[in-house]
C-alpha cells in the first residue's frame, strides 16, 4: 500500500492511505467581460504618467480569477488610446501577483471643443471667442487674427505652410499676429463639463515669423495650466497637454494668452484645440497559483 501527502489549496495537510493514484484537480472560474466601447484617436502620451482621477465613462469594471501564478490583462477591442497604471502604453500588460489593474483612455469622440480644428464647412469661426480683431482680408496690424489655410494669404512676411489637422494644403488654422498689450485673450471657449471627471486639454501651434516666438498661456476658469514657447523654426507644429479635474465646476472656461507683446515677429497659428474626458476601467486579477506537486513516499508494510 502506498502513503502519500499532499497540501491542499487551503493549506492544510490531511493523509490518505489508497491502493490507487486519484488525480487532483485544481479548477479556477474565469469571470469574462464585455463592455461597451468607442475608437478614439491616438493620444496616449496624455495619460501615460499621472495619477488616478475620478472619472465618470461607459465602461465597466471587471474581475478574473484563474488558477495561474502569471495573468495577461488587454484592452477592451476597439481602442488605439490607452495607457495602464504602470504606465504601459501597449494593449496587454502581464501580471504576476493579485491586485487591482487599470488602462485609460482619452475619449475623443466626446471632445467638447467646438471647431477646434476649424473646419466647420458652413463658419470657420464659429465655437469660440477672441478678444483680437477679426480681420479676413489682412493681417498686417497687430492683434489681428483670421482662420486661413495659408498664413501667408494675408501678410507677405507671414510663412506658407498646411495647417495641423489635414497637413494637405485643404485644412484651416487661426492665424494670429500678436497683439503688443499684454493679457489680451486670443481663443476663449466656456464648455459644459460633468463634475467630478478628468478632463485632457490639447492645442497646437507654430510661428508663422521667426523673430520673438509666441508665448503661449493656458487656463481654465482663470487657473494657469502652464505654457510653451514656439520655435522660432516657421511652420513647426508643437503640442501642448495637461489634464484638469472637474470637482464640483460644471463650466471650464478655456483660456489662451499670447504673453509675449513685442511688436515685430511675435505671430503664430494655432490648430486642433480639444477638450476631452478621462474613461478608466479597473480590473481586479485574483491569482491562485498550483500548490507544490505531492510526493509519494514507500512505506514498507
Amino acid at each position: 500500500m502506498v502513503n502519500f501527502y499532499f497540501r491542499r489549496f487551503t493549506n492544510h495537510f490531511f493523509a490518505a492511505a489508497i491502493s490507487f493514484v486519484v488525480p487532483v484537480l485544481f479548477v479556477a472560474h474565469h469571470l469574462s467581460f464585455k463592455p461597451s466601447y468607442h475608437n478614439s484617436p491616438d493620444n496616449a502620451s496624455a495619460i501615460a504618467s499621472v495619477e488616478p482621477p475620478v472619472s465618470a465613462c461607459s465602461l465597466t469594471d471587471a474581475t478574473v480569477s484563474a488558477c495561474t501564478s502569471s495573468m495577461t490583462l488587454t484592452v477592451d477591442p476597439g481602442y488605439t488610446n490607452y495607457a495602464w497604471s504602470n504606465g504601459s502604453t501597449g494593449n496587454s500588460i502581464t501580471v504576476t501577483s493579485s491586485g487591482t489593474y487599470w488602462w485609460e483612455t482619452v475619449r475623443y469622440d466626446e471632445d467638447a471643443v467646438s471647431n477646434g480644428n476649424f473646419e466647420n464647412a458652413s463658419n470657420h469661426y464659429r465655437g469660440f471667442n477672441s478678444s483680437y480683431t477679426r480681420n479676413t482680408t489682412s493681417l498686417v496690424a497687430e492683434g489681428t487674427y483670421a482662420v486661413l489655410q495659408n498664413p501667408h494669404s494675408e501678410h507677405s512676411s507671414f510663412a506658407t505652410f498646411n495647417d495641423h489637422t489635414k497637413n494637405d494644403g485643404t485644412g484651416y488654422m487661426m492665424v494670429v499676429n500678436g497683439a503688443s498689450t499684454a493679457n489680451v485673450t486670443v481663443w476663449s471657449e466656456s464648455i459644459s463639463v460633468q463634475t467630478n471627471t478628468t478632463y485632457v486639454f490639447s492645442v497646437w501651434g507654430a510661428s508663422v515669423t521667426s523673430g520673438s516666438p509666441g508665448i503661449l498661456n493656458f487656463s481654465i476658469n482663470g487657473v494657469q495650466l502652464g505654457n510653451i514657447t514656439l520655435t522660432s523654426t516657421l511652420g513647426a507644429w508643437q503640442n501642448f497637454t495637461v489634464r484638469w479635474s472637474s470637482g464640483s465646476n460644471t463650466t471650464a472656461t478655456i483660456g489662451i494668452v499670447n504673453q509675449n507683446t513685442a511688436a515685430s515677429g511675435n505671430d503664430f497659428a494655432l490648430d486642433d484645440i480639444s477638450f476631452a474626458p478621462v474613461c478608466r476601467k479597473n480590473i481586479t486579477a485574483n491569482l491562485y497559483p498550483n500548490p507544490p506537486k505531492p510526493v509519494i513516499t514507500n512505506v514498507p508494510l
